[in-house]
Parts: C-alpha cells; sequence; structure tokens
C-alpha cells in the first residue's frame, strides 16, 4: 500500500510542476503587457503635459529691450598752441594773430599755409579779445600802433558810405562767423573811399594803439575798433600789419 501511494506522487509531481511553470509564463507575459501599456498611457499624459507647457511659453511675447541712446557728440575745445579758443554755438573756433607787412590777400593766404582763413569775429567781445591779442605783439615788436586784416568784405549792394546800414555793409568771408555783433565800427566807418588804382575801399582791417585807447596819427579812431581800407594797401604811412587767422577746434 504504502509503495503504490509512493509511486502514485512520484508521478503527480512533474505533472504539477509542468502545470505551474507554464502558468507561471503565463502571468509574467501578461504582467510585462501590462506594465508596458502603463508605460505608453503615463508616457503619452507626459508628453501631452509638455505640449501644453510648450504652448504656453510660445504664446508669451518677450518684453523688447530699450532703444540705445547715441551718446552726444564730444565738444571739439583743442587748438593749437598760442591760439585762443572762442566757444560758437555753431562750432568752437580758434584765433591767432601774426605780424607780417602783407596786403589782404597775402595775409589770406598766409592764414592759409596755417590751415586757417582770415577770421571773422562773432560777437563784440571777440573783437575785444582779438584787439588784446594784437596789443601783445605791438608791445613785443616795439610799435606804437598796427592794423589787424579781419575775415571781412564789402557787399556788392552797398559799394558806398549811407547806401546800407553800417553793420549790414560788410559780410564775413571765413564761412564760420555769423550776423553783425562784431562789427564794431569806428565813427563814420565803413566809409568806402575811393581810389583810382584800388577802387573802394572793400576789405577790413582793425586798428590796435600801444596806449590801449587813442593815437594822434588816427584821431577819432579808439582802439580795438574796425574800419575799411583797400584790400591791396600794404606800405600806407607807418602803419604796422597784422593779420588774425580762424579755424574750427578739434
Amino acid at each position: 500500500m504504502k509503495l503504490s501511494i509512493l509511486i502514485f506522487f512520484s508521478f503527480l509531481c512533474p505533472i504539477l510542476a509542468a502545470i505551474g511553470v507554464y502558468n507561471g509564463g503565463k502571468d509574467s507575459s501578461s504582467s510585462s503587457s501590462w506594465s508596458s501599456e502603463s508605460h505608453e498611457g503615463r508616457g503619452g499624459g507626459r508628453g501631452g503635459r509638455g505640449g501644453h507647457g510648450h504652448g504656453n511659453g510660445g504664446g508669451r511675447p518677450r518684453p523688447q529691450r530699450p532703444p540705445v541712446r547715441p551718446r552726444p557728440p564730444r565738444e571739439k575745445t583743442n587748438c593749437p598752441a598760442d591760439w585762443m579758443l572762442f566757444k560758437r554755438s555753431q562750432g568752437n573756433w580758434c584765433v591767432k594773430v601774426f605780424v607780417g607787412r602783407l596786403n589782404q590777400p597775402q595775409a589770406e593766404a598766409q592764414c592759409v599755409v596755417q590751415g586757417a582763413v582770415l577770421s571773422g569775429l562773432q560777437t563784440d567781445e571777440e573783437r575785444v579779445k582779438v584787439a588784446e591779442m594784437a596789443t601783445k605783439l605791438v608791445h613785443q615788436n616795439g610799435f606804437d600802433q598796427a592794423s589787424v586784416w579781419i575775415g571781412a568784405k564789402r557787399k556788392a549792394a552797398c559799394p558806398r558810405v549811407h547806401v546800407c546800414p553800417a553793420k549790414d555793409t560788410f559780410e564775413w568771408t571765413d564761412g564760420q562767423t555769423t550776423g553783425t555783433d562784431g562789427f564794431g565800427w569806428s565813427l563814420g566807418q565803413p566809409d568806402g573811399v575811393w581810389s583810382n588804382v584800388w577802387g573802394h575801399q572793400s576789405c577790413c582791417h582793425q586798428f590796435v594803439f600801444a596806449s590801449g585807447s587813442t593815437s594822434p596819427t588816427w584821431p577819432g579812431i579808439f582802439h580795438g575798433q574796425l574800419d575799411d581800407q583797400h584790400c591791396l594797401e600794404q606800405w600806407n604811412g607807418t602803419n604796422n600789419k597784422m593779420y588774425a587767422c580762424g579755424k574750427l577746434a578739434t
């Protein structure tokens, strides 16, 4: 009897083991399949949430940067050594007075050598300052007096005295000076004296006296005032010649 039971279980155990292996493989496959589906579902959910987030990011415009303001240009205040700086709204101006017994065209040519032109006078203050520069040269050279060529010429429409108001008779020739404030004429000038050789007095010079006031040689003219003169006048009397050159500051 025991032997029979032993034989029965010896056949039964392999059969039960085979059945367990089969069911285990099936459960494992089923579990694996479920796991894969679950991952796909979650992955799709994340993808959906990611897409939703991307959509929000694309819908918000970036704030614009404020425009870059250009720097204001640097004020030009550099003049060569020994040149005086005049502050002007249309561009700062450098001036220097030179000694030379020259007529007006020759003086203009010498200014060009300096990279400049005969200078106009923007204001009455500039007229006074140029006279001060010239007075120093008068003292250095032992002169009693001198006249300084200035960058101005008579207007064609104003050939004679009283045709135009005194301050409107001449115009600046340096291409930079404007207005009429710098035309500080002496009394009765510009009178446009006529010469059979040179025509009307069509150029402008400034008288400077060592005394800083008047000169017996030129009664009625005060230190620093302007006078009209023949452009080619060069050797008239004992009047020493100078010229004022001007150019833009850098």
